[in-house]
């Protein structure tokens, strides 16, 4: 687990990315964070170099939790993007007494009707059959021209694209499987429940969370929103400082 902090003994905040990131994109939000704050940024399963574990959510929340635990004090924040933010509140709900803040980055809460599950189930498994055959370089290129990433400059895409290059494939379509929203409860209830402060994080650039983080905002009393002016979904690879100020605020108490 990487670990980007000065001490043993200064709050934890564990930061944990989206499908097809890695540990070291956190390594700009947490330099941004104050000396106070030790962040960890852990790999994802099936993002190790092993393929995931388990064939459901339910069972990369379970590895990821048993990875975790052993090396966490007793509370400790976290922070999730898209995939790792699904994860997160999944966490969260499991283990409140351990959550001292959440924050969610670009996160699905779940889908709430069967035709809406099916369909997305449909839309991971043809992606998942795509991205293990064929070309992975291209592959990568036509999933970063999705409509959520098309905000995306041609030179940020290309450095995706490089960056995510070293995933094996095999792995990354095991893992979309298990990891699909279609899968996944409806997570909205688990938020309202957590005692901790919470917040979501949404780049004003993306149209979609923009809509979730104000739908979140209307069912859940106490949730911070924020959404940060030219991003879109991946906030904090565009703008790490905003991102660390609002996980400052939140994990020591100062709500914006």
């Amino acid at each position: 687990m990487a670990d980007a902090g000065p001490t043993a003994h200064t709050p934890d905040v564990v930061c944990l990315h989206g499908f097809l990131g890695d540990p070291d994109e956190w390594r700009p939000v947490a330099e941004a964070l104050a000396p106070g704050l030790r962040c960890r940024t852990p790999p994802l399963p099936g993002h190790d170099g092993a393929p995931p574990p388990g064939q459901t959510f339910d069972a990369l929340a379970d590895a990821l939790w048993a990875r975790l635990a052993p090396e966490l004090p007793p509370r400790f924040a976290l922070v999730g993007y898209s995939l790792g933010g699904r994860l997160a509140l999944a966490l969260a709900d499991r283990h409140p007494q351990r959550i001292s803040a959440l924050i969610l980055e670009g996160a699905h809460p779940g889908l709430q009707d069967a035709s809406a599950r099916a369909q997305r189930r449909r839309h991971d498994d043809a992606w998942a059959r795509r991205l293990s055959t064929g070309s992975w370089l291209e592959n990568l290129d036509a999933w970063y021209r999705q409509p959520v990433f098309a905000d995306l400059s041609e030179p940020r895409r290309r450095a995706l694209i490089q960056r995510r290059a070293g995933h094996d494939p095999q792995h990354l379509a095991a893992t979309l499987r298990a990891a699909s929203v279609a899968g996944q409860p409806d997570l909205r209830p688990a938020l309202r429940r957590l005692a901790a402060p919470c917040a979501y994080i949404a780049g004003a650039r993306d149209q979609k969370f923009s809509a979730i983080a104000d739908d979140l905002a209307t069912q859940t009393p106490g949730l911070t929103v924020v959404k940060i002016d030219g991003v879109g979904h991946n906030c904090h690879a565009e703008a790490p400082e905003a991102v660390a100020a609002v996980i400052q605020r939140i994990c020591t108490g100062e709500h914006p």
